[in-house]
């Protein structure tokens, strides 16, 4: 079940659709000591579905999930209007190169041609090189680092 409270209505949200409860917590921790207010969810069916009440600052995807898997969620983010614009780092123990060869392959025969992703950390990624990408995502003068 998704965390969808907030504790504070001004918080900048950031959205963690990741199945490992461990990696939810850790990616808790570190949204948090940013000051931002994290929203758990537990696979890609879940994300969407807050996605439909909720439009956060960021999304946190991890790929490879249960249900609805990451890949999935990822192209339906870069396809809907609605969500194109959000900001995304993928979040993953799968590598970028086999990443972008799914992304490759989805774009196949495609019209419209979804892109590569801007963000991509891998899980083993020191926290403080996941805290500088969040940086990047969510401008500086509205994180506060202590």
């Amino acid at each position: 079940m998704a965390d969808t409270n907030k504790t504070d209505k001004g918080a900048r949200t950031v959205l963690v659709i990741e199945d490992e409860m461990d990696m939810r917590f850790y990616l808790m921790a570190v949204v948090r000591s940013l000051g931002l207010d994290p929203i758990l969810t537990r696979n890609g069916v879940q994300g969407l579905e807050v996605l439909s009440t909720l439009c956060p600052d960021l999304i946190i995807l991890d790929v490879m999930m249960p249900e609805k898997g990451g890949a999935l969620v990822y192209q339906e983010l870069k396809t809907n209007p609605l969500y194109r614009k959000i900001p995304l780092i993928v979040f993953s123990g799968v590598d970028f190169h086999s990443f972008a060869h799914y992304v490759k392959m989805v774009n196949l025969g495609q019209k419209t041609k979804i892109d590569f992703p801007k963000y991509y950390v891998e899980k083993s990624a020191d926290p403080d090189y996941l805290k500088e990408v969040i940086r990047k995502c969510i401008p500086l003068n509205r994180i506060d680092d202590p």
